[in-house]
């Protein structure tokens, strides 16, 4: 899926289509038909038929995989209104995603935790105004920072004076995969969504409140946009019945304004563990034909207090990254890279894993390596080709990817294809190794100034399922009213 990812987010790249103005009635929202009102709605709408199939992991071997058939039809639908009251910066945002997956009956889905055969998500859903320096949001939304990107439903307030001195509140509920039209992509790792069946069984150590309501809460101090400088000083903590599931402290600054230096640096305290979990550290100098960039960051999984994990497997990695980019004069543009990495092994020594961590003739717990890359662009056609090479902790890897497309009749018809390699051998797993290929085709066709319809095949040859097959099709609605 990481291929088909990418790949949708490269096509809404490709597709621009223009606006179409106008005043219309306030699509079921409540106003008025008869009052007139400068609002203006954008309807996005995403069709997507899914057909691919995932290796079994039991009961399944390399030389006798069990593939299990994925059938999924997903839509996404999107509605935003904006100056909902004449003059006002009122407007409303939303956006729902809703699937099927024929391939997986429902009594197989009950099986495994978590795993569901059809869902309703609400990705987001609020209301927005904002004046002066003033900014709220109230309902259904994503936050992001240095530490992590939640979704909670709440409240979110900011002012900013003229001199770029502000601050922020907001709190609400987080947003569970278990809850009402939830989703866990948004929710602490590490935990389950539910343990009802586990209950219902009788399970010792299954967990009644993974469903319980978990409020979040948080504030900041801003600096924005002195002289090229913005700055920020955060504080996080959320609560489940009564107890401290996360609470962090966040540092946040940029500088940067346009052409010579820029800079950001961030950190991440985990007050519950007393440690840094994130960092990062970016200096950028960018000139017209070249850019050197220095990177230095730790980082960590975001867990929950109620994970095992978060005890036993807090391990983050150090990595450090060189990048030199040239622009030529021409269509050509290309980048060379060094990186390294530092894998920390935080094992509690009183455990009998610890010996073999600590061992003579361990693994490295280091990584070091290079990257290279071109692009091409030059009218209609686009290219680019980008090579990496690892070895050290986690043994030997080689990756390379080669992507090329072409826009005809005047961008209403786009072919892309990707063609990647990889050559891993894995020090900790022996049968995770040998050659990977994999290859990929993105047409997509605009129908009117408004829809689009989209074929993704994708075709993977490895070690583990021998074939791997994919298909998606696409058929995207956007229209201004």
């Amino acid at each position: 899926m990481t291929s088909y990812i990418l790949a949708r987010t490269v096509q809404r790249t490709w597709w621009k289509p223009p606006r179409i103005l106008g005043v219309v009635c306030a699509l079921g929202l409540g106003l008025g038909a008869t009052t007139s009102h400068a609002s203006a709605f954008l309807v996005e709408a995403r069709t997507e038929a899914q057909a691919y199939q995932i290796r079994a992991w039991r009961g399944s071997t390399s030389e006798d995989p069990v593939l299990l058939p994925r059938r999924r039809i997903v839509q996404y639908l999107g509605l935003n209104a904006f100056e909902l009251a004449t003059g006002q910066d009122l407007g409303f945002e939303s956006n729902m995603r809703i699937w099927a997956d024929f391939g997986l009956p429902k009594g197989e889905a009950e099986r495994v935790d978590g795993l569901k055969s059809e869902d309703a998500e609400l990705l987001h859903a609020y209301v927005r105004y904002a004046k002066g320096g003033f900014e709220g949001r109230l309902g259904r939304q994503l936050y992001t920072d240095v530490s992590d990107i939640i979704a909670f439903d709440g409240l979110r307030a900011r002012y900013v004076t003229r001199m770029g001195l502000g601050a922020e509140l907001y709190g609400g509920l987080w947003v569970k995969g278990a809850g009402f039209l939830g989703s866990s992509v948004y929710q602490p790792d590490g935990t389950r969504e539910s343990d009802s069946r586990r209950l219902d069984q009788g399970v010792a150590g299954a967990d009644p409140t993974l469903t319980s309501m978990e409020p979040v809460f948080g504030a900041k101090l801003l600096l924005e946009d002195l002289k090229g400088f913005n700055a920020a000083v955060g504080y996080r903590k959320a609560m489940v019945e009564g107890k401290t599931d996360l609470e962090r402290a966040t540092v946040e600054a940029r500088y940067g304004r346009g052409l010579g230096l820029n800079a950001l640096a961030g950190v991440d305290y985990d007050v519950l563990q007393g440690k840094v979990a994130q960092v990062r550290t970016q200096v950028r100098w960018d000139g017209t034909r070249v850019a050197t960039t220095l990177e230095v960051m730790r980082l960590s999984p975001v867990l929950s207090a109620d994970s095992i994990w978060y005890y036993f497997a807090w391990a983050p990695r150090d990595e450090a990254r060189v990048r030199v980019d040239v622009f030529t004069p021409g269509p050509l543009r290309f980048y060379v890279q060094a990186l390294g990495s530092r894998y920390n092994e935080n094992v509690n020594p009183e455990m009998a894993i610890a010996s073999q961590v600590d061992a003579e003739g361990a693994p490295e717990s280091t990584s070091v390596g290079g990257a290279a890359g071109a692009a091409w662009r030059s009218g209609a056609f686009r290219s680019a080709l980008d090579v990496t090479y690892r070895t050290g902790f986690g043994g030997d890897q080689l990756w390379g990817d080669l992507t090329g497309g072409y826009t005809f009749d005047r961008e209403r018809f786009t072919l892309d294809a990707r063609v990647s390699f990889a050559r891993i051998f894995d020090s900790f797993n022996a049968r995770l190794g040998g050659n990977f290929y994999g290859a990929q085709v993105w047409a997509s066709r605009a129908l009117t100034r408004a829809t689009r319809l989209s074929l993704v095949l994708e075709q993977n040859f490895n070690p583990f399922t021998d074939s791997d097959t994919k298909a998606f099709l696409l058929f995207d609605l956007k229209a201004s009213l």
